[in-house]
């Protein structure tokens, strides 16, 4: 028989985030995450697992423009453009 070759595994990659919460907060944290019986970062994990779903192929882009640019001919809200016909 042949041999299978073994496939490698693709390595998760991770990344870190801090953030720092008041005395107060983290007792409140750690309280709550007993009453549930998990741990506090499986509790700021699933708080925010909507937000790092939602948005994952989420493409932002910047529209480049210079500082000193004038915007001479955007289009006016429509109270200005009545405003124009009667001038």
């Amino acid at each position: 028989m042949s041999e299978r070759k073994k496939l490698k595994s693709k390595r998760k990659k991770f990344k870190t985030i801090a953030f720092k919460l008041s005395h107060r907060q983290a007792i409140s944290l750690a309280n709550y995450s007993k009453l549930n019986n998990t741990s506090p970062i499986k509790v700021l994990k699933h708080r925010i697992q909507d937000c790092l779903n939602d948005y994952a192929n989420y493409k932002t882009e910047k529209i480049k423009s210079a500082k000193n640019q004038l915007e001479l001919f955007n289009d006016l809200p429509t109270e200005e453009q009545q405003l124009e016909l009667f001038a």
